[in-house]
C-alpha cells in the first residue's frame, strides 16, 4: 500500500467515523470516533492527504477548485442546507472560528460543500450561508461533481428518499469538519462538535509554522 493510500485509509477510518443523520425530527446527533480524538476534537493527519482537483459551482456565482484554496488555509464542512441540526451547529461553530481567528482572518478561507446538489443550488447557499457568517462559502454540484471532493476526505452521503422523486428527504452524512493547508494537503480532522477555543489555537500553530 503506497503513502497516499495509507494515509486515505487512516483518514476513511477516522471519518467513517462521524456519520450524522439530519432528520426532520429534533434529536441529538449521534457520533462516534475510531480512536478518541485528541482534546477539543482535534485528529491530526499524519501524513497530510494531498487533493487532487475538483471543480463546484459556487454561492458567489462562479466556480471553485483547488487552485482556489492555494496558498491559504480552508476550512471545509459538509451538510445540506435543509439540515435542522448538525449543519447548523457547524456552521455555527464556524462563525465562532472566525471571530476567534479575526487577526488571521485574510489567510483562512471558510467552505461549506452541499451534499445535496438537487435542492441546494448556488442561489439557494448563497442566501442561506451568510445567515451564519458572510465569509463562508458554499458548494455544491451533481453527485458526481461532489463525490471528486467528498470520496478524497473520507466523506459519505446517503439522501434518505423512498421514491426517487420525493422532494422533503434528510440526508445522512458525515458530520466532521477538516483543515486543509496552503499547499491543498488535509493536515486536520475536526470531530463534530469541537471545542472552538483549542480548535482556534491549533490553527494559529498551524499558520506560525508557515
Amino acid at each position: 500500500m503506497s503513502r497516499f493510500m495509507k494515509a486515505l485509509w487512516l483518514i476513511s477510518t477516522l471519518v467513517g467515523l462521524t456519520l450524522a443523520g439530519c432528520s426532520g425530527a429534533p434529536a441529538a446527533p449521534t457520533v462516534k470516533l475510531t480512536p478518541t480524538p485528541a482534546p477539543g476534537g482535534i485528529i491530526p493527519v499524519d501524513p497530510p492527504v494531498a487533493l487532487t482537483d475538483f471543480s463546484l459551482a459556487n454561492s458567489q456565482n462562479g466556480t471553485t477548485t483547488l487552485k482556489n484554496w492555494s496558498g491559504k488555509f480552508t476550512l471545509v464542512t459538509f451538510g445540506y442546507t435543509h439540515c435542522p441540526d448538525v449543519c447548523p451547529i457547524n456552521l455555527a461553530l464556524f462563525r465562532q472560528l472566525h471571530i476567534k481567528l479575526d487577526a488571521e482572518s485574510d489567510q483562512i478561507n471558510f467552505y461549506f460543500v452541499s451534499v445535496d446538489g438537487e435542492r441546494d443550488t448556488p442561489a439557494v447557499l448563497a442566501k442561506h450561508l451568510p445567515l451564519f457568517d458572510e465569509a463562508i462559502i458554499g458548494l455544491t454540484g451533481t453527485d458526481d461533481a461532489v463525490q471528486v471532493l467528498t470520496k478524497q476526505f473520507g466523506v459519505t452521503y446517503k439522501l434518505e428518499k423512498t421514491t426517487p422523486d420525493q422532494t422533503d428527504y434528510a440526508v445522512t452524512h458525515t458530520a466532521s469538519s477538516f483543515l486543509v493547508d496552503r499547499q491543498g494537503r488535509i493536515r486536520r480532522v475536526y470531530a463534530y462538535g469541537y471545542d472552538p477555543e483549542l480548535v482556534s489555537k491549533d490553527i494559529q500553530a498551524l499558520i506560525q509554522q508557515g
